[in-house]
Protein backbone atom coordinates (compact mmCIF):
# COMPACT_ATOMS: atom_id res chain seq x y z
CA UNK A 1 0.00 0.00 0.00
CA UNK A 2 0.91 3.10 -0.47
CA UNK A 3 1.55 5.95 1.81
CA UNK A 4 0.97 9.45 1.49
CA UNK A 5 4.52 9.73 2.74
CA UNK A 6 5.65 8.13 -0.28
CA UNK A 7 3.99 10.33 -2.48
CA UNK A 8 5.10 13.51 -0.98
CA UNK A 9 8.60 11.64 -1.29
CA UNK A 10 8.08 11.09 -4.82
CA UNK A 11 6.85 14.81 -5.78
CA UNK A 12 9.77 16.01 -3.80
CA UNK A 13 12.34 14.49 -5.83
CA UNK A 14 10.46 15.07 -8.88
CA UNK A 15 11.17 18.76 -7.89
CA UNK A 16 14.38 18.42 -7.08
CA UNK A 17 14.75 17.09 -10.37
CA UNK A 18 13.32 19.90 -12.55
CA UNK A 19 15.60 22.09 -10.48
CA UNK A 20 18.57 20.80 -11.54
CA UNK A 21 17.22 20.45 -15.38
CA UNK A 22 16.49 24.00 -15.00
CA UNK A 23 20.22 24.89 -13.72
CA UNK A 24 21.51 22.92 -16.37
CA UNK A 25 19.78 24.55 -18.96
CA UNK A 26 20.98 27.88 -17.36
CA UNK A 27 23.96 27.09 -17.19
CA UNK A 28 24.44 25.57 -21.03
CA UNK A 29 22.72 29.08 -21.93
CA UNK A 30 25.61 30.81 -20.07
CA UNK A 31 28.31 29.05 -21.69
CA UNK A 32 26.93 29.63 -25.50
CA UNK A 33 26.31 33.67 -24.42
CA UNK A 34 29.83 33.54 -23.14
CA UNK A 35 31.43 32.22 -26.43
CA UNK A 36 33.17 35.01 -27.83
CA UNK A 37 34.78 36.33 -24.82
CA UNK A 38 36.06 32.55 -23.68
CA UNK A 39 37.38 31.99 -27.58
CA UNK A 40 39.00 35.78 -27.13
CA UNK A 41 40.49 34.51 -23.57
CA UNK A 42 41.88 31.07 -24.93
CA UNK A 43 43.57 33.59 -27.73
CA UNK A 44 45.51 35.59 -25.71
CA UNK A 45 46.84 33.19 -23.64
CA UNK A 46 48.32 32.11 -26.89
CA UNK A 47 45.80 29.09 -27.94
CA UNK A 48 45.80 29.07 -31.90
CA UNK A 49 42.21 29.58 -33.22
CA UNK A 50 41.52 25.80 -33.61
CA UNK A 51 42.64 24.96 -30.34
CA UNK A 52 40.66 27.78 -28.80
CA UNK A 53 37.67 26.27 -30.84
CA UNK A 54 38.34 22.86 -29.83
CA UNK A 55 38.45 23.50 -26.16
CA UNK A 56 35.41 25.47 -26.23
CA UNK A 57 33.26 22.65 -28.01
CA UNK A 58 34.02 20.67 -25.07
CA UNK A 59 32.73 22.72 -22.49
CA UNK A 60 29.97 22.52 -24.93
CA UNK A 61 30.29 18.91 -24.98
CA UNK A 62 30.15 18.48 -21.32
CA UNK A 63 27.02 21.12 -20.68
CA UNK A 64 24.91 19.38 -23.29
CA UNK A 65 26.31 15.75 -21.73
CA UNK A 66 24.89 17.46 -18.11
CA UNK A 67 21.62 18.80 -19.84
CA UNK A 68 20.67 15.25 -21.52
CA UNK A 69 21.52 13.52 -17.92
CA UNK A 70 19.37 15.81 -16.11
CA UNK A 71 16.55 16.24 -18.51
CA UNK A 72 16.82 12.17 -18.39
CA UNK A 73 16.74 12.14 -14.77
CA UNK A 74 13.77 14.28 -14.63
CA UNK A 75 12.00 12.22 -16.99
CA UNK A 76 12.62 9.13 -14.46
CA UNK A 77 11.41 11.35 -11.55
CA UNK A 78 8.65 12.30 -13.11
CA UNK A 79 7.63 8.64 -14.17
CA UNK A 80 7.98 7.13 -10.95
CA UNK A 81 6.05 9.81 -9.15
CA UNK A 82 3.44 8.95 -12.00
CA UNK A 83 3.51 5.44 -10.98
CA UNK A 84 3.22 6.04 -7.19
CA UNK A 85 0.36 8.48 -7.73
CA UNK A 86 -1.58 5.70 -10.06
CA UNK A 87 -0.75 2.70 -7.24
CA UNK A 88 -2.32 5.04 -4.60
CA UNK A 89 -5.37 5.75 -6.83
CA UNK A 90 -5.69 1.82 -7.43
CA UNK A 91 -5.61 0.89 -3.86
CA UNK A 92 -7.77 3.79 -2.21
CA UNK A 93 -10.61 2.95 -4.69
Amino acid sequence: MITKEQIEQAKILWEQARESAIHAHESWSLLMQSQKALLDSYRAAGFPYSEATKQFEKFMEDHSARYKAALEHMDNMSNAYGEILEQFKKSST
